[in-house]
């Protein structure tokens, strides 16, 4: 009984979002394959800087401390988005089995392992622009 409920669920849920999605993909494409038009030349396919002829080629390459400032960025920054609601529900990690000590243990552990990752990239150069 209990299988044929969850059976139900996934094909409900499947049938829900990934049908209409999957869907509306395929009509997309279509329709643009049907109505659209599709005449390349030399002069549509020269990428397009504000109406003026291009000064270079479009693939300029970038140094790769911008992907890596990128990268920290992500890792330093963006766990505050969890860490701030995190903090918030502390009081209430630990209260189930009496340890009050856990949320700001488990806090601890975490920001300690952040730290030790921004150890590893400053002692590798990787915060330095040179």
């Amino acid at each position: 009984m209990y299988q044929l409920q969850l059976a139900q669920i996934g094909l409900f849920v499947f049938v829900g979002f990934a049908l209409p999605a999957v869907g509306m993909i395929l009509l997309a494409w279509g329709l643009q394959n049907f109505l659209g038009y599709h005449r390349p030349g030399t002069v549509k396919n020269q990428p397009y800087e504000c109406g003026m002829k291009p000064m270079q080629g479009a693939h300029v390459q970038f140094d790769i401390r911008y992907y890596l400032y990128a990268l920290l960025f992500i890792l330093f920054d963006i766990e505050i988005v969890f860490i701030v609601p995190w903090i918030l529900a502390t009081d209430t990690v630990g209260e189930r089995v009496g340890w009050h000590w856990l949320g700001p243990i488990e806090m601890l552990i975490f920001v300690s392992v952040l730290g030790v990752g921004l150890a590893y990239a400053w002692k590798k150069g990787a915060l330095k622009w040179e």
